[in-house]
């Protein structure tokens, strides 16, 4: 019989949690605390006590530390067999994972391993009166908002996107510290790693101001970065843009990008799906700049500018240089 228990995998660099971990530890605190379940963080490798320490004042009630200094990078097979592993002795009800690279990789190695469903990219998360947890997320290209269920297998698993929920710290909360050494001894790693370079880009959700473009700024991208620039903003991109290239994807906005808590957050050439506008519900400020007077981003901003972004950025610059 599963046990009421919300399980959170903890990514990490170093001593370093990723905020998306800390983050579902927040959000998994404030489910259990009205539903009588319990959290738990499960951190792999030989870390630091204080990591382990900040897990439980982050929101868990209890610690599972699989402890091995194998684990200390991510190895999918390693990864999938001590946490099948563990989750197949302890049957947790509910399985939690950040959607970055490596969350994506283990929770859909995992879930198959333990044929359950997961869900993708969780925008929102809510227990119902039976005890299982509904995730959010936006479906039929961005229309509807889809509520998924997993009824029968177990664990219920989903990955959660960075930047959705809000951090809570307790600097005195208690909790219980659980070391598990694995047998991994055994086992092979299928890829091998040669070398390991970290390309740390610019954390969005952290961004006070930020000008995201979309298709409408045309095909001189240039030109936003020249405006970020002169407006000291950060700058994003929707998926098209992403996918073409023009952009990396490590600055997407949106379901399967970073959500924004900006400040103020500059929309440009935008034509608002709700897989981009999940990503700035949260900005205090939207100013949203499209050549379509109908378009659906205006029904999520601030100030609308009915205008060719294509026109209007060129124009902008050229005020904030003094040559107007």
């Amino acid at each position: 019989m599963t046990k009421k228990e919300l399980w959170v995998v903890v990514e990490r660099d170093g001593s370093e949690i990723e905020d998306v971990s800390l983050e579902i530890l927040g959000k998994s605190a404030v489910i259990a605390k009205s539903s009588g379940y319990n959290v738990t963080g499960i951190v792999l490798g030989t870390p630091e006590d204080g990591v382990v320490r900040d897990v439980i004042r982050y929101g868990a009630d209890r610690v599972i530390l699989l402890k091995h200094e194998r684990l200390n990078q991510y190895s999918n097979d390693l990864y999938v067999k001590v946490l099948f592993d563990l989750i197949s002795s302890e049957l947790p009800a509910a399985l939690l994972v950040g959607a970055t690279y490596y969350g994506r990789d283990l929770a859909g190695r995992l879930a198959a391993r333990l044929r359950t469903g997961l869900t993708a990219n969780a925008i929102n998360i809510k227990m119902d009166e039976k005890g299982l947890l509904v995730f959010g997320v936006p479906a039929y290209g961005g229309k509807i908002m889809a509520e998924i269920v997993c009824e029968n297998a177990r664990p219920q698993m989903s990955t959660v996107r960075p930047g959705t929920f809000s951090k809570v710290f307790d600097q005195g909360k208690k909790g219980e510290i659980v070391e598990v050494v694995p047998e991994i001894s055994k086992v092979q790693d299928r890829v091998k790693v040669i070398d390991r370079k970290i390309n740390k880009s610019k954390d969005l959700t952290k961004s006070e101001k930020t000008i995201v473009g979309g298709n409408g700024v045309g095909g001189d991208f240039s030109l936003v970065w020249k405006l970020a620039e002169l407006t000291h903003s950060d700058v994003g991109v929707t998926r098209p843009l992403a996918d073409k290239g023009i952009v990396p994807r490590e600055l997407q906005v949106g379901t399967t990008g970073y959500s924004l808590k900006s400040k103020v957050a500059l929309i440009l050439g935008v034509s608002g799906s709700e897989h981009f506008t999940s990503g700035i519900r949260d900005c205090v400020t939207v100013i949203s700049i499209d050549i379509d007077k109908e378009s659906e981003i205006f029904n999520h901003s601030d100030y609308c500018v009915v205008g060719d972004a294509a026109e209007i950025i060129p124009a902008v610059i050229k005020k904030l240089e003094g040559k107007i």
